[in-house]
């Protein structure tokens, strides 16, 4: 599939192709190599927060920081198992662990997860801590695998005391840009996805965005953005 249009990414015209019926992980950008869900939350960060270009703006392991092009105040981490949170890798990359923040309180406007809820053994605490280091009125802008087809979600593994996992289900894997190329799916996401979400943060409201746009490249299964936003009076 081919089509012409307008990337939210790299905002160009540009060809949107894919030759597999799976776009969500092929319906690549020819100008940035953006990916449906990259494009949507570009698309969402532009329609619900004008001027986010001049926020503070952490994105917890990205694939490609998209972002930091328009964003000066854009930062990233990613977590490393032989790293200390909240210290850097060789390559610069800070290390943290989205379940145990080591910033301070209230320091970003806007926190960014792409496909990140679905690896974490522990998805409230990581809710928690990221709505921690949201300022008053901040976001979570995130995407995660919702499925259609799924009543409730199933935790596929979890972690013991001794830190060994206990898996639930078969062991499941998706893509991974750091270590061995592969993070584990802890959770499958289903219909309750929102209500399981806003009972984890405290009862906050869960906004749900299914744009499709081809002429914007946002077209592929399992590529809603949610939004929880930290009350401003918080």
């Amino acid at each position: 599939m081919k089509t012409e249009g307008y990337c939210p990414c790299c905002r160009r015209n540009a060809t949107f192709a894919s030759e597999f019926s799976w776009l969500r992980d092929h319906y690549c950008c020819s100008s940035c190599g953006s990916l449906p869900r990259n494009r949507h939350i570009q698309m969402a960060l532009d329609s619900r927060f004008p001027g986010w270009e001049a926020m503070d703006l952490h994105e917890s392991s990205p694939t490609y920081p998209f972002f930091s092009q328009y964003a000066p105040r854009y930062s990233y981490s990613a977590y490393f198992p032989d790293i200390q949170p909240g210290a850097k890798n060789v390559d610069g990359t800070r290390c943290e662990t989205i379940e145990a923040l080591t910033f301070e309180d209230e320091s970003f406007d806007v926190f960014i997860t792409q496909d990140v809820m679905e690896h974490v053994f522990h998805p409230a605490l990581a809710l928690r801590e990221i709505n921690r280091v949201l300022r008053p009125g901040g976001a979570h802008v995130f995407t995660a695998p919702k499925h259609k087809a799924l009543l409730q979600s199933v935790r596929r593994a979890e972690l013991n005391a001794d830190g060994t996992i206990n898996y639930l289900m078969e062991a499941q894997y998706h893509g991974n840009p750091q270590g061995d190329g592969r993070a584990l799916v802890t959770w499958d996401y289903g219909y309750d996805f929102e209500r399981l979400m806003s009972e984890w943060c405290g009862g906050a409201t869960v906004e749900t965005l299914t744009t499709v746009d081809r002429a914007r490249g946002i077209d592929a299964e399992f590529n809603e953005v949610f939004i929880i936003r930290k009350s401003r009076n918080a």
